[in-house]
């Protein structure tokens, strides 16, 4: 039974860091109030999330608010810019998708182009691209902290988050905080001496000794102090490389790009202690039997359908714990006989596929025309709104001068004081949506020689780390023989594919020994790969 919708709109607004003004909140929250008034739309409920990344698809806000569309309340999300919402391709899409199942429409207070018609091929390519520029805006913008963070660790210097325990921060460097070593030096000691976690848990907690955060120990926390080069005086940055959300993928410690200097934090522990409990916890350690970890991401969930009857195809675990894509179709209805397939193995055939494709010159000639008509797109609506604020700042500004002048006349009233606040908040909101409006356009001009690299950097990505370069990636259609695969740039998804043209229409690829051939028609359309 469908669900009877309550007309109305959700407002949501979000921004990005603990640094950041979260002012911005406030004026996203009030241009979509203004929106939503000015259009006679019923507002049902206001969501954001402060501190949180555009990376990042859970938020504790937006979570909720999904969950009340979910529930048949309001028929309507007004979000600032598509770029508030996600900076990240993938979650965009997903949550497009989801929207357009219940019935919801999107709309964009600065963005007119947003929330039309995905079906229509224009209006997918401009979301699209638009989706690709706020996410190479953010890896961009990552990079640059990652660097600076980089040099700060060469320096020795204290990288940000909270210390470990028996360390404190001054000057920007770690010190030994003398009460909390004392419980390091103790774990370290009674681990030596052959006592188990459990042991060592039950004698802190007994003890009322508390971690950092202030939380009773376990059998993880323990682990992570065991294994921590600072007490022994090594500073170590990179180890755990970031994912897109900005979280710390803690499954990939391959050494690669790591900073490690000796000597740069005083040490709580004698080096041969911590040479020694590394060998016990090494013998210690148990194997996983060679299973895939159970917590992985999917950067194609949500787009893979059947290429046989065009139901979706969702992620299933086997009973030996192997991850699959399967039919909807034939699990629930019975009606499609395709096969399923490896999750590793169609990510694998599928990022070849695009980055042999991407590592053409003209489609990456192709892909940065986009970028740059997109920008001018912006930069142009952004010239004009500059120059409407600059106006009533103006105006703002005058009639503020006038008020202030009459007080200094001797005239003064509850009224005129009244409007003297309400013009310096007016004022305020000016300034503030205009640094955010500078803000959007200095993310629009990021030199073409800069995108090439990181255009280069995504398609050079690591064997098993395909989430950024299957970003471009719009759906995937398993079939028995082929697997069909549109990109953002696809013009027509809609179309039929003649595969027996030949010429100037088809262009057979040779990819690297071991991937199938594939074929790509109308230049950078669609990929068709062997299966």
């Amino acid at each position: 039974m469908a669900i009877k919708r309550q007309h109305g709109a959700f407002i949501y607004a979000r921004y990005s860091t603990d640094n950041q003004n979260p002012d911005s909140i406030e004026v996203q929250v009030e241009k979509g109030i203004e929106w939503c008034h000015k259009n006679n739309i019923p507002i049902l409920g206001i969501f954001y999330d402060e501190a949180v990344s555009g990376m990042k698809d859970t938020r504790p806000h937006y979570e909720s608010m999904m969950q009340q569309l979910r529930m048949g309340i309001a028929d309507m999300v007004v979000i600032y810019d598509q770029s508030r919402m996600f900076r990240k391709m993938t979650a965009w899409f997903t949550f497009r998708d989801e929207l357009s199942s219940m019935g919801v429409s999107v709309v964009s207070v600065t963005q007119p182009m947003i929330g039309k018609d995905l079906r229509d091929p224009t209006n997918f390519l401009t979301e699209g691209s638009m989706a690709l520029f706020n996410q190479i805006w953010a890896l961009q913008s990552r990079q640059k902290t990652m660097e600076k963070m980089r040099f700060m660790a060469r320096n020795g210097q204290h990288t940000g988050g909270k210390p470990a325990l028996g360390y404190v921060v001054k000057e920007g460097r770690l010190a030994i905080c003398e009460e909390e070593a004392a419980t390091v030096r103790r774990i370290f000691r009674e681990y030596a001496s052959g006592m188990t976690y459990r042991q060592i848990i039950e004698g802190l907690n007994a003890d009322g000794i508390k971690t950092k955060r202030g939380n009773t120990f376990g059998s993880n926390s323990l682990h992570d102090l065991l294994h921590n080069e600072k007490y022994i005086g090594v500073l170590t940055y990179g180890a755990m490389p970031y994912r897109e959300d900005g979280t710390r993928n803690t499954h990939s410690k391959d050494g690669t790009d790591v900073i490690r200097v000796e000597d740069a934090i005083p040490p709580i522990i004698e080096k041969e202690l911590f040479d020694r409990v590394q060998r016990k916890m090494a013998q210690h350690k148990r194997p996983n039997n060679g299973r895939p970890p159970q917590n992985r991401e999917y950067p194609l969930r949500g787009k893979v359908f059947c290429g046989e009857c065009k139901s979706a195809m969702t992620v299933s675990i086997s009973h030996q714990k192997y991850y699959y894509y399967r039919c909807t179709g034939k699990k629930r209805l019975h009606t499609c006989d395709a096969a399923p397939i490896a999750a590793d193995e169609l990510e694998r055939i599928v990022a070849a596929a695009v980055r042999d494709i991407l590592g053409s010159p003209g489609n990456v000639d192709g892909l940065l025309q986009i970028l740059r008509d997109q920008a001018q797109h912006i930069q142009g609506g952004a010239a004009a709104r500059l120059q409407a604020l600059i106006s009533q700042r103006k105006d703002v500004s005058q009639k503020l001068n006038n008020a202030l002048d009459a007080v200094l006349n001797g005239l003064s009233s509850p009224a005129l004081k009244d409007k003297i606040t309400d013009l310096e908040t007016q004022q305020a909101a000016l300034d503030r949506e205009m640094r955010l409006l500078k803000a959007n356009v200095d993310a629009t001009t990021i030199p073409e020689s800069r995108l090439r690299e990181i255009l280069a950097a995504i398609i050079q990505c690591a064997d098993g780390d395909y989430s950024t370069l299957l970003s471009i990636v719009y759906r995937v259609e398993v079939g028995k023989d082929f697997i069909t695969i549109w990109t953002i740039l696809d013009a027509d998804p809609d179309g039929d594919i003649d595969l027996s043209t030949e010429g100037d229409l088809t262009t057979r690829v040779r990819v690297p020994s071991g991937v199938p051939s594939v074929i790509v028609t109308s230049g950078f359309i669609r990929i068709i790969v062997a299966r």
